[in-house]
Protein backbone atom coordinates (compact mmCIF):
# COMPACT_ATOMS: atom_id res chain seq x y z
CA UNK A 1 0.00 0.00 0.00
CA UNK A 2 1.52 3.35 -0.98
CA UNK A 3 1.65 6.41 1.30
CA UNK A 4 -1.45 8.04 -0.17
CA UNK A 5 -3.51 4.83 0.04
CA UNK A 6 -2.53 4.05 3.63
CA UNK A 7 -3.68 7.50 4.70
CA UNK A 8 -6.87 7.17 2.69
CA UNK A 9 -7.59 3.76 4.22
CA UNK A 10 -7.34 5.15 7.75
CA UNK A 11 -9.41 8.21 6.84
CA UNK A 12 -12.10 5.99 5.29
CA UNK A 13 -12.27 3.83 8.43
CA UNK A 14 -12.46 6.89 10.69
CA UNK A 15 -15.15 8.47 8.52
CA UNK A 16 -17.19 5.25 8.73
CA UNK A 17 -16.65 5.30 12.49
CA UNK A 18 -17.84 8.86 12.98
CA UNK A 19 -20.86 8.23 10.74
CA UNK A 20 -21.73 5.16 12.83
CA UNK A 21 -21.40 7.14 16.08
CA UNK A 22 -23.57 9.92 14.65
CA UNK A 23 -26.28 7.54 13.38
CA UNK A 24 -26.34 5.63 16.68
CA UNK A 25 -26.37 8.89 18.69
CA UNK A 26 -23.19 7.86 20.52
CA UNK A 27 -20.98 10.85 19.76
CA UNK A 28 -20.60 13.81 17.45
CA UNK A 29 -17.21 13.97 15.73
CA UNK A 30 -16.27 15.87 12.60
CA UNK A 31 -13.22 16.05 10.37
CA UNK A 32 -11.72 19.51 10.44
CA UNK A 33 -10.72 21.24 7.25
CA UNK A 34 -7.71 23.47 6.78
CA UNK A 35 -8.81 27.10 6.40
CA UNK A 36 -7.64 28.37 2.99
CA UNK A 37 -8.03 31.47 0.88
CA UNK A 38 -8.04 31.35 -2.89
CA UNK A 39 -5.81 34.01 -4.34
CA UNK A 40 -5.53 33.18 -8.01
CA UNK A 41 -7.69 31.48 -10.65
CA UNK A 42 -6.37 30.97 -14.18
CA UNK A 43 -8.19 29.37 -17.05
CA UNK A 44 -6.27 27.89 -19.96
CA UNK A 45 -8.28 26.09 -22.62
CA UNK A 46 -10.22 23.38 -20.76
CA UNK A 47 -8.18 23.55 -17.52
CA UNK A 48 -8.64 25.73 -14.47
CA UNK A 49 -5.71 26.38 -12.14
CA UNK A 50 -6.40 27.59 -8.61
CA UNK A 51 -3.82 29.14 -6.34
CA UNK A 52 -4.44 29.22 -2.61
CA UNK A 53 -2.74 29.53 0.75
CA UNK A 54 -3.50 28.46 4.28
CA UNK A 55 -4.95 31.22 6.47
CA UNK A 56 -3.64 29.65 9.68
CA UNK A 57 -2.35 26.37 11.05
CA UNK A 58 -4.98 23.73 11.52
CA UNK A 59 -5.14 22.05 14.92
CA UNK A 60 -5.93 18.34 14.64
CA UNK A 61 -7.78 16.11 12.18
CA UNK A 62 -10.95 15.45 14.22
CA UNK A 63 -12.93 17.22 16.95
CA UNK A 64 -16.27 16.60 18.63
CA UNK A 65 -18.24 15.72 21.75
CA UNK A 66 -18.70 12.46 23.63
CA UNK A 67 -20.92 12.26 26.72
CA UNK A 68 -20.55 15.99 27.35
CA UNK A 69 -16.78 15.98 26.97
CA UNK A 70 -14.78 17.64 24.20
CA UNK A 71 -12.81 15.15 22.11
CA UNK A 72 -10.02 15.70 19.62
CA UNK A 73 -7.62 13.39 17.87
CA UNK A 74 -5.07 13.15 15.14
CA UNK A 75 -4.84 10.22 12.71
CA UNK A 76 -1.48 8.89 11.48
CA UNK A 77 -0.55 5.97 9.26
CA UNK A 78 2.80 4.34 8.72
CA UNK A 79 4.24 1.64 6.47
CA UNK A 80 7.15 1.20 8.89
CA UNK A 81 7.53 -0.57 12.23
CA UNK A 82 7.76 2.78 14.03
CA UNK A 83 5.95 6.09 14.39
CA UNK A 84 8.16 9.06 13.53
CA UNK A 85 8.08 12.32 15.49
CA UNK A 86 8.45 14.16 12.17
CA UNK A 87 4.93 12.95 11.21
CA UNK A 88 3.56 15.47 13.71
CA UNK A 89 3.58 19.25 13.59
CA UNK A 90 4.44 20.91 16.92
CA UNK A 91 1.11 22.76 16.98
CA UNK A 92 -0.78 19.44 16.68
CA UNK A 93 0.89 18.03 19.79
CA UNK A 94 0.45 21.34 21.62
CA UNK A 95 -3.26 21.33 20.84
CA UNK A 96 -3.71 17.73 22.05
CA UNK A 97 -1.80 18.60 25.23
CA UNK A 98 -3.93 21.73 25.81
CA UNK A 99 -7.20 19.81 25.45
CA UNK A 100 -6.00 16.97 27.70
CA UNK A 101 -4.78 19.40 30.36
CA UNK A 102 -8.21 21.06 30.37
CA UNK A 103 -10.22 17.88 30.91
CA UNK A 104 -10.89 16.95 27.30
CA UNK A 105 -10.25 13.62 25.57
CA UNK A 106 -7.15 13.89 23.36
CA UNK A 107 -5.29 11.10 21.59
CA UNK A 108 -3.77 9.84 18.33
CA UNK A 109 -5.00 6.92 16.26
CA UNK A 110 -2.12 5.14 14.52
CA UNK A 111 -2.52 2.61 11.75
CA UNK A 112 0.43 0.26 11.17
CA UNK A 113 -0.04 -0.94 7.59
CA UNK A 114 2.68 -3.60 7.99
CA UNK A 115 0.61 -5.34 10.66
CA UNK A 116 -2.86 -4.10 9.67
CA UNK A 117 -3.31 -2.88 13.27
CA UNK A 118 -4.75 0.26 14.86
CA UNK A 119 -3.66 1.77 18.19
CA UNK A 120 -4.92 4.59 20.39
CA UNK A 121 -2.05 6.63 21.89
CA UNK A 122 -2.46 9.19 24.64
CA UNK A 123 -0.71 12.54 24.40
CA UNK A 124 1.08 11.66 27.66
CA UNK A 125 2.52 8.52 26.06
CA UNK A 126 3.70 10.53 23.04
CA UNK A 127 5.23 13.24 25.22
CA UNK A 128 7.12 10.66 27.31
CA UNK A 129 8.67 9.00 24.27
CA UNK A 130 9.25 11.99 22.03
CA UNK A 131 11.06 13.73 24.90
CA UNK A 132 14.07 11.43 24.33
CA UNK A 133 13.54 9.76 20.92
CA UNK A 134 12.62 10.73 17.37
CA UNK A 135 10.41 7.70 16.91
CA UNK A 136 8.45 5.10 18.83
CA UNK A 137 8.88 1.46 17.84
CA UNK A 138 5.85 -0.67 17.05
CA UNK A 139 6.67 -3.05 19.92
CA UNK A 140 6.63 -0.17 22.43
CA UNK A 141 3.30 1.09 21.12
CA UNK A 142 1.82 -2.41 21.15
CA UNK A 143 2.97 -2.92 24.74
CA UNK A 144 1.86 0.46 26.13
CA UNK A 145 -1.14 1.60 24.07
CA UNK A 146 -4.66 0.40 23.51
CA UNK A 147 -5.24 -1.71 20.40
CA UNK A 148 -8.29 -0.68 18.42
CA UNK A 149 -10.26 -3.46 16.79
CA UNK A 150 -11.99 -2.92 13.47
CA UNK A 151 -15.57 -3.88 14.31
CA UNK A 152 -18.32 -4.96 11.97
CA UNK A 153 -19.52 -3.11 9.84
CA UNK A 154 -16.14 -1.34 9.52
CA UNK A 155 -15.75 1.04 12.46
CA UNK A 156 -13.20 1.49 15.23
CA UNK A 157 -14.27 1.35 18.84
CA UNK A 158 -12.69 4.64 19.90
CA UNK A 159 -14.21 4.80 23.38
CA UNK A 160 -13.37 1.36 24.81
Amino acid sequence: MNNKNKGMFLETIINQTINYYWNENIAYIEKKSVPIEINNIKRKSSHTFVGSFSLRKSTVDYIGMYKGQFICFEAKSTNENKLEYQNFRPHQLSYLRLISNNGGIAFVIVYFALYNEFYKLSIQFLDQHFAYAKNIKYEEIKKNSRPMILEFPGYLNIFN
